[in-house]
């Protein structure tokens, strides 16, 4: 025999203390909010089935409407409601109410409310805010929500609400909305799994992408190698550039591509920041960077480049900085190496300086050990480094001997370099440039670039073939850069006579020739030294008043009156070319030795 059962509704005896105990466990269980948005939910299904029911018996839209209140008192959810205001149809059709307002009175959820968990902070009447808005939208056959704006559950005498339509509440206040269409319990554990899926997988991502990238640092494996490591896992092009915007490496792009994408050169537009990372828009393409540091300073930037924004992800910006975090460990492997190397050199280039080996066979050997491309002929130079005269920094000079010696490198040119009393000696293989000038004013105004607060000259000796000549040569090249000329390269061939003159007189003669003749002119005075330098200046513009007044800013009447004060002081005319050379011979002398500074 066939068991047909069919299900008919029933009413079902449920105490209000029964409904308190439930709606009491819901709040110990789900919380407060979900609470409220799950009563809210359950008394509006409620309304609609009621309205539902309703319409069964009334078709008359304004019979159904005066039920409204009636079925809330004949449920039991209050004693009385009052309700004031209007609705109207605008030109559109559409349903506006008009400061539709109301009053509950003895509100059971209120009273429950206040028995189990005390007097309130908001509105406490979820059930007949739901119930209500159900039952009238399903009447209207449009979204109508009935909100709380009062409760007896906050000691108020009464519950007061107001009702309008979801149109009209967007424009009064959205987030009201947020209560009313908030998705069910299950959407949201369905949610919540997704974005757990979500987490995991991305935490599986980047545990192996941190797993791999580890690995190439603890096998100290290239740059390169690690960047095609992580272009790999993430295909995502990848640029490393300098702090002076000099590309260093390119993969998942090749260079012709990336300079053609940023050939017009487009503003760039932050869309947002994380920490130090940046994401911006340049023209048609996305760029994210994140600086490298080295030695605590910005040494270059570490970039993801995006032509499509639909390959982005908001959380690349974690394989972003733990790339840059990898590739700074790889440039202080490569700075560690290279600055390992210089000593050696350094070393090497002291023993030949101060004559410590037994022959230049032995110190060929030892330097073939670091480099094979030393080949003669050589010159020896002395680099100066120079505070500007608005700036009085401390100078790093082995930080500056280390930043010369990555420039010649990158020039294809074979020196040695040292220090020694704040001067930077070189030893150049010049085999490679016959014309030396071209590439040393290359290296020069990139090392302008990169300390814009220093002043760079070098001096350069005769060119030679024997390394034991390095020292003799290296004297030619302090002689040269000591001269003061307005020239950032001073060759020592340039010095002429003055060359000789230095190289074959005894330098206490020289002293007490140059006291004989300048006499009280070398007295360190500040009104001396200015007289000094008006000579100096005077003689090396060939005595012509007009270029010396340029020179020192000064009238010609000035200049006049301290030509006056420096005859009277020397005991000298200086319209006779004959003394005036020999003075000029005797200061530039004086200066080379570093008797006298301007």
């Amino acid at each position: 025999m066939e068991n047909n059962k069919t299900f008919h509704s029933s009413d079902i005896i449920f105490s209000s203390e029964g409904f308190g105990l439930l709606r009491k466990t819901l709040y110990e269980n789900i919380g407060e909010k979900r609470a409220k948005i799950l009563l809210l939910q359950f008394g509006y299904k409620l309304g609609r089935e009621k309205a539902l029911e309703l319409k069964q018996y009334y078709s008359d839209k304004k019979e159904l409407i005066r039920w409204a209140p009636l079925t809330h008192i004949n449920l039991g959810h209050v004693s009385k409601v009052e309700t004031n205001g209007s609705s109207i149809l605008n030109e559109n059709g559409e349903i506006i109410f008009i400061d539709s307002i109301g009053k509950w009175f003895d509100s059971f959820e209120a009273d429950l409310h206040t028995h189990y968990h005390g007097e309130s902070n908001t509105s406490a009447c979820h059930i007949l805010s739901g119930y209500a808005s159900g039952y009238l939208s399903e009447i209207y056959e449009i979204d109508i929500y009935v909100v709380e704006q009062s409760c007896k559950a906050m000691g108020y005498p009464h519950c007061t609400f107001e009702v309008n339509t979801k149109k009209q509440w967007l424009q009064i206040n959205p987030l009201i909305l947020n209560e009313f269409d908030h998705q069910t319990v299950a959407e949201e554990l369905e949610i919540t799994y997704d974005k757990l899926l979500g987490q995991k997988l991305l935490l599986d991502k980047v545990t192996n992408y941190h797993s791999q990238l580890t690995e190439c640092v603890a096998k100290k494996n290239s740059l390169l190698h690690v960047l095609t490591t992580a272009y790999n896992i993430l295909n995502i092009p990848i640029i490393i550039k300098q702090t002076n915007d000099k590309t260093i490496a390119l993969q998942g792009i090749d260079l012709t591509t990336y300079t053609n994408l940023l050939e017009q050169e487009p503003k760039a537009v932050t869309i947002s920041k994380h920490n130090e990372t940046i994401f911006e828009k340049l023209g048609e393409i996305y760029k994210m960077t994140t600086p490298i540091y080295l030695d605590n300073k910005v040494f270059a930037t570490c970039s993801f480049l995006y032509e499509n924004p639909q390959s982005l992800d908001e959380n690349d910006y974690l394989f972003l900085e733990r790339l840059s975090t990898v590739c700074a460990l790889c440039f202080l492997k490569e700075k560690i190496s290279f600055e390992t190397t210089e000593r050696l050199k350094i070393s090497i280039l002291d023993r030949l300086i101060y004559m410590k080996h037994e022959s230049e066979e032995e110190f060929k050997t030892h330097f073939r050990l670091l480099t094979d491309k030393m080949e003669e002929p050589y010159a020896s130079l002395v680099i100066r480094c120079n505070n500007k005269k608005d700036t009085y920094l401390p100078i790093d000079y082995y930080d500056q001997l280390l930043q010369f010696s990555q420039i010649f490198k990158l020039h294809y040119l074979n020196a040695l370099f040292s220090i020694s009393n704040q001067d930077i000696y070189v030893l150049f293989s010049t085999s490679t440039h016959q014309n030396i000038e071209e590439p040393l004013l290359k290296i020069l105004n990139q090392m302008q670039k990169n300390n814009p607060d220093l002043h760079y000259t070098i001096g350069v000796s005769h060119p030679f073939t024997q390394l034991e000549l390095f020292s003799e040569h290296l004297k030619q090249a302090k002689q040269a850069v000591s001269l003061p000329r307005n020239k950032s390269i001073s060759y020592y061939s340039e010095l002429g006579l003055l060359g000789d003159f230095l190289n074959n007189i005894d330098t206490e003669t020289l002293k007490k020739t140059a006291s004989t003749q300048l006499k009280d002119l070398l007295i360190p005075e500040p009104k001396m030294q200015e007289l000094l330098y008006t000579l100096y200046i005077y003689l090396i513009n060939g005595k012509r008043l007009e270029r010396t007044m340029q020179a020192l800013n000064l009238s010609m009447g000035g200049i006049q009156y301290r030509i006056r004060k420096i005859e009277e002081t020397i005991q000298i005319n200086l319209k006779d070319s004959y003394t005036t050379a020999y003075l000029l011979l005797l200061i530039e002398a004086l200066i080379i030795m570093k008797e006298i500074e301007f």
